[in-house]
């Protein structure tokens, strides 16, 4: 039946009359043998139909003229549409409309669109039916509708959307988006959509006579029939003229017909001269990727995609941006990105991530297997094989459903990575083929999604249909797809991952060679022109120095060993201590202090001074102590001082009150033993690469008998890339990087640890390495330094980091200057904001928040300690104030030094790193000389106002080697390990306490294991590597890096953060984590640092006995778990004393004392031969069913709790023994083990 319309008279007329009445200005583009359509808006003098306009449009505006488009009459019109709801409206006939589609409908809708503008994401509606919002109606009324939606790039597609009958909610909603798109602002396009509803296969689309494939992206396909009401079609607009959905250009013959026009039709309906512009057609076709070598494939990567949710269109790929070649088509994910310094970045996402290689598949037919988080596609000579769909949206706060576990293809084989999608395609190979190319596609990251691949598959099945094995080049061995042949193949691919960008970010730093070299050469001359003191005598400068003093204080002390000095602190000093110090010596009661003569000349809170030299009658102290009075006397409690006290008191005043130094005893001033081989060697290996020496390293030490072994056992050790792991700690620490997993809290950064270690490993020199962290560069989620210069929750951040770099680098404190200016130190609140300005490159002002409340200061019956000097709203400018600590200042001679002389962040990163900066070098060997002797030259390492060094002269000439060797770290700690003074026996005590004047280094201190150190050292002498999660809540690269970090998998100590669960929820719990941090934080880790942690608190305290006693890492680590090290040496050892020397060797680094021996040999030696059971009584350890993933996805949901309580308990119980032994000898092994970890030389630096 041909489709009918109503005329404006109301008479029923063929539509196909309609259609040529409304298309007099169309000449030629509207032909003979077109169908019939619904009808057709021109825009011209007369519209077939009634309508009514709204809002703001603009008629008898040019529309598609020749010449450019010939078919068209050189008066032809088009509508104007500017948004904002403008629309035309037509009323719907009434029931069983020709507007009205149903299943079994075909219907094409076109237009000519000529657009400016459209924000991606934007729908903007060419013409539909219902939706309305008319109150007539329900809101979920689409029967049918043609649309643009914007696109990244400037771009527009085609969208088709209706809302089916069944359904709830945005299930009800389906939309179809087309692959091919066109450029905004191209002039004008001609579009068109056909479907035959309940046929979601039949939907097509063509921009200017192109077809077009698509998606059905909203509610997926469908064969549910549409919602079919009375309401009105719309031209330009919807939802009751929402701005967001609404036209913004120009229309011309829009047209809705009852069946499908075909490509011959569509086609014709584009004439332009020059031919289309601007239209987007995707690549459909495998791409060429030349040629690959053989045995290898090639992973070649493009960044910077329009789109993550399609394949790029032919005029947009983008062009390579780098490549790796692997041996699988097995990729866990994509190389690092760096910046052109070599600092870590990020990739401009989306990706595009192309595998490529030559394979030999089996002749015949053969299911394939592909593996990908994302939009993927595989093509196998030249054919498409298999896809996958685009990323999907996750739940942002925590409401998804937990995964269930994935399937394996066959049994035995390996699952899919979390939340991959897995799908399967068929490929048929002729005999004879040889090798087929094999392309896989993928797109990684892209809006809220990050450029993290996670495991991409690709895999062929087994010609008996049993099994997968993961695609290789020819010549290759077979792969099967099955843990325990993929996870070693992974390791080898994420090293030479590894190494790949090792390789390309030492590129980049060569690129800021020529500049550092200058920088280098600079800083030689330099010391050249101002040497520091030369070493007092031969041998070892280092030991010349210390040698030195300690000659030097043994003739003073001398000195003061006699007379009257010796009567003060024979006679007057122990008076003093026994009835004065307990309340006025670290104690301050009423103010005063009398441990002093200094304080006690200053009096308290009377203002009274304590002692009057010479004169005992004027002495407030004789005062208090001669009298009975219950208000006056001193002390207030006990016994007074007896009168020959009292007398001793007054005869020392009246001789002027002289408070010479003690004579310093003798046994710090007497040079320890040279330490044993054994010892040597174990405190060597935790000072440089923060662990013990393996036992056979041991072995062949003690078994060297050359002189000069400890020196190369030094450059062995300084040579080992481990170094770094060790070092890290110390730097994290002092720079107060406080990366979070979770949401950002006070003072959190960006996870910098990566620019640190990245620096180090690459032996950048120290002047170099600061330089670049202050200019924060990179990516700050990535690594980047760029993460330093955050500061979560902190309205000053700059100020933070003033603050850090002033005390890590120049040894200044600032913090009470945030927000006043110091009360203990020269230094004032503008001294850092002055530093903030530099950082931030503009005027600063302290914010409210750092004020001291103006109320502070009245009524003060003294004036206070603190004091603002800073006027609230005063501007600071960007400034240097320390020129006179450090010797550099601020002028036109620093242009030489940097890049760009007006940057004044970057002469801030020069003042600190130029060589006239006497400070910064000797603050750093002084840290350096405190981790390695246990006390710095100056004490407290961060804070020098005040403090002088121990050995001026000593430090002053380390900092000039350091100086004068392009600030290379390793070279004086060189100095330091081959001097006589490190390779003694430690003293009975910690350095750090002792007086500038009693820090004589005549031995090392005696110093306990990091943090790091002892988890590290649990580890690595029980060979097993640390047993973590991944330090994220996200696996499936949801959610931007920003928000929701990714710290990896920790294989050292220092990799760990911290792990506060401010919700208290299980299910965002990390229990083996968690089993690491508390042995960290027994020993004084701590991974949240709100501000920087100069001195660790390494006190003793109760937890950390009671961590190595009962803790869950111990039980674990100590037990010989089913196929561990410890379990190895058990079964394969010779005898009961050879074992016992192996576990000496490696948890103490020494073989045992004979005590020791007869003490323990007993009960190991006890059932030792019958240790092993028979073999057919051994019954192999099963693995622990795999649980659900918890992630930040899903962590509200209650089934979360329950598998994260049921992992805690898993990490506690810990791994299943070895079943080969016999369970009562294997216990009293592993106590052995306990016991050796719970020895205290074990947590000791000897």
């Amino acid at each position: 039946m041909m489709p009918v319309f109503f005329s404006r008279l109301g008479r029923r007329i063929p539509a196909v009359l309609v259609a040529v009445a409304g298309s007099a200005a169309l000449a030629g583009n509207a032909e003979a043998g077109d169908p019939p359509s619904v009808t057709r808006w021109d825009f011209g003098t007369e519209e077939p139909v009634p309508m009514t306009i709204q809002g703001d449009a603009v008629r008898d505006q040019p529309g598609p003229r020749p010449p450019e488009f010939p078919d068209f009459t050189p008066e032809n019109t088009a509508i104007q549409l500017k948004g904002k709801g403008a629309r035309i409206e037509i009323a719907d006939p009434g029931g069983k409309s020709a507007f009205d589609f149903t299943n079994g409908d075909a219907i094409t809708m076109e237009a000519w669109v000529k657009l400016d503008g459209i924000r991606p994401g934007q729908p903007m509606y060419v013409v539909s039916k219902g939706r309305t919002h008319s109150p007539h109606f329900s809101k979920e009324n689409q029967n049918w509708s043609l649309r643009l939606v914007g696109g990244e790039g400037d771009v527009a597609r085609l969208s088709f959307l209706f809302t089916a009958v069944k359904g709830y909610g945005e299930d009800k909603w389906h939309r179809w988006t087309s692959e091919a798109a066109f450029e905004v602002a191209t002039g004008w396009h001609h579009v068109a959509v056909a479907y035959e509803f309940g046929k979601p296969e039949s939907i097509r689309g063509w921009i200017d006579g192109q077809s077009t494939s698509g998606t059905w992206d909203l509610g997926g396909p469908t064969t549910d029939a549409p919602v079919v009401d009375d309401d009105q079609v719309w031209i330009g607009s919807s939802m009751g003229g929402s701005t967001t959905n609404s036209f913004v250009g120009l229309l011309d013959a829009v047209a809705v017909h009852r069946r499908t026009l075909t490509d011959e039709i569509l086609a014709k309906r584009f004439q332009r001269k020059g031919g289309s512009q601007g239209v987007l057609v995707e690549s459909n076709t495998m791409p060429e990727l030349g040629d690959i070598p053989e045995n290898e494939v090639l992973v070649q990567i493009s960044e910077g995609l329009a789109d993550y949710r399609r394949w790029p269109y032919a005029a947009e790929m983008p062009k390579e941006t780098d490549r790796w070649m692997g041996d699988a088509f097995l990729l866990p994910r994509v190389p690092r990105r760096y910046d052109d310094w070599g600092i870590r970045s990020s990739w401009k996402a989306p990706l595009l991530v192309r595998m490529g290689g030559d394979v030999a598949l089996p002749e015949g037919t053969h299911r394939i297997l592909v593996r990908a988080r994302a939009l993927a596609r595989l093509w196998i000579e030249g054919e498409l094989v298999a896809e996958t769909e685009p990323a999907s949206g996750s739940s942002p706060n925590g409401h998804d459903l937990v995964t269930p576990l994935a399937e394996p293809p066959h049994p035995g084989l390996r699952v899919k990575d979390y939340k991959h999608q897995e799908v399967f395609g068929t490929v048929s190979i002729p005999p004879g083929t040889g090798t087929s190319r094999v392309v896989l596609e993928l797109i990684a990251g892209g809006k809220r999604q990050r450029t993290e691949t996670g495991e991409v598959t690709v895999a062929i099945e087994s010609a008996d249909g049993s099994t997968f094995s993961i695609l290789r080049p020819e010549g290759l061995p077979e792969l099967p797809l099955t843990d325990a042949a993929v996870e070693p193949v992974l390791a080898g691919i994420r090293q030479s991952l590894d190494d790949f960008d090792d390789a390309h970010r030492l590129a980049a730093e060569h690129s800021r060679d020529s500049f550092w070299e200058r920088r280098h050469a600079h800083a030689r001359d330099w010391v050249m022109a101002h040497p520091a003191p030369s070493p007092p005598g031969e041998g070892h400068p280092i030991d010349a120095f210390l040698d030195a003093k300690l000659e030097e204080v043994r003739a003073e002390n001398a000195a003061l060993s006699g007379g009257q000095n010796g009567e003060f602190h024979q006679k007057v000093l122990p008076v003093l201590r026994e009835k004065c110090f307990r309340c006025h010596g670290e104690k301050e009661k009423g103010g005063l202090k009398l441990d002093s003569l200094e304080a006690a000349l200053r009096g308290g809170d009377s203002e009274i001074a304590s002692i009057v030299p010479g004169d005992p009658g004027a002495s407030e102290l004789v005062e208090r102590i001669r009298s009975r009075e219950e208000d006056l006397v001193m002390p207030p409690t006990g016994d007074p001082l007896t009168g020959e006290q009292v007398a001793t008191i007054e005869s020392w005043i009246r001789g002027g009150a002289p408070w010479p130094e003690p004579p310093i005893p003798a046994d710090r001033l007497a040079k320890t033993p040279r330490t044993s081989d054994e010892a040597f060697l174990r405190r060597l290996s935790l000072d440089i690469i923060g662990l013990p020496p393996l036992a056979e390293e041991v072995r062949d030490f003690l078994a060297d008998s050359s002189p000069d072994k400890r020196t190369r056992a030094i450059d062995h050790l300084l040579a080992d890339g481990r170094w770094v792991d060790h070092a890290m700690g110390d730097w994290l620490d002092l720079l107060a990087e406080n990366p979070t997993l979770l949401n950002q809290s006070l003072n959190s950064t960006g996870p910098f640890r990566w620019f640190l270690y990245d620096s180090l490993h690459d032996g950048k020199g120290l002047d170099r390495l600061v330089t670049e962290l202050l200019l924060m560069r990179g990516d700050a989620a990535h690594g980047g330094s760029a993460g330093f210069a955050m500061a979560g929750e902190n309205d000053a951040p700059f100020a933070a980091k003033g603050h850090i770099v002033a005390s890590a680098f120049l040894g200044i404190e600032l913090q009470c200057a945030r927000c006043h200016d110091s009360p203990y130190h020269s230094t004032t609140q503008r001294d850092l904001y002055s530093l903030a300005a530099m950082l931030s490159r503009q005027t600063v002002t302290v914010p409210a928040t750092s004020r001291v409340p103006a109320g502070f200061f009245e009524k003060k019956a003294r004036q206070s300690l603190i004091q603002v000097t800073l006027k609230p709203d005063e501007p600071v400018t960007p400034d240097w104030p320390f020129a006179a600590v450090t010797g550099v200042t601020d002028d036109a001679s620093l242009d030489a030094l940097v890049e760009k002389p007006d940057d004044s962040r970057e002469r801030f990163a020069a003042l600190i790193t130029s060589p006239e900066n006497r400070r910064f070098p000797r603050v750093m060997v002084n840290r350096l000389w405190k981790r390695l002797m246990g006390a710095g030259f100056v004490e407290p390492a961060h804070d020098w106002e005040g403090n002088e060094p121990s050995h001026p002269e000593l430090l002053d000439w380390l900092a000039n080697e350091l100086v004068s060797h392009d600030y290379d770290f390793r070279y004086v700690t060189r100095l330091i390990l081959t001097s006589a003074a490190y390779q003694r026996e430690a003293a009975s005590q910690p350095l750090v306490a002792l007086t500038t004047r009693e820090r004589l280094f005549a031995a090392p201190g005696h110093r306990r294991l990091t943090a790091e150190q002892v988890v590290d050292s649990l580890h690595a002498a029980a060979g097993v590597p640390i047993d973590s999660e991944e330090l994220t809540f996200v696996h499936d690269g949801s959610h931007p890096l920003g928000n929701r970090l990714t710290l990896g998998v920790p294989r050292r100590a220092w990799m760990f953060t911290s792990l506060n669960n401010e919700r208290d929820r299980p299910s965002l719990a990390l229990p083996r984590a968690q089993a690491v941090v508390d042995v960290l934080q027994a020993f004084g880790w701590t991974g949240s640092r709100q501000k920087p942690i100069f001195e660790r608190n390494v006190d003793p305290n109760v937890l950390q006995p009671g961590i190595l006693a009962n803790g869950v890492l111990v039980q674990n680590l100590s037990r010989a778990a089913a196929g561990s090290e410890l379990a190895e040496l058990a079964i394969h050892a010779e005898s009961p004393q050879a074992l016992l020397e192996e576990l000496f060797l490696r948890f103490l680094g020494r073989k045992p004392l004979p005590t020791e021996s007869e003490e323990m040999l007993p009960a190991l030696a006890e059932g030792f031969d019958d240790r092993l059971l028979p073999p057919e009584q051994v019954r192999p350890v099963a693995p622990p069913d795999p649980l659900p993933l918890v992630t930040w996805l899903n962590h509200v949901s209650p089934e979360a709790n329950s598998i994260q309580l049921e992992v805690e308990k898993r990490a506690q119980r810990g791994p299943a023994p070895d079943p080969r032994f016999r369970s009562d000898w294997r216990e009293t092994y592993e106590d052995l083990v306990w016991s050796l970890i719970n020895d205290r030389e074990f947590v000791w630096i000897p």
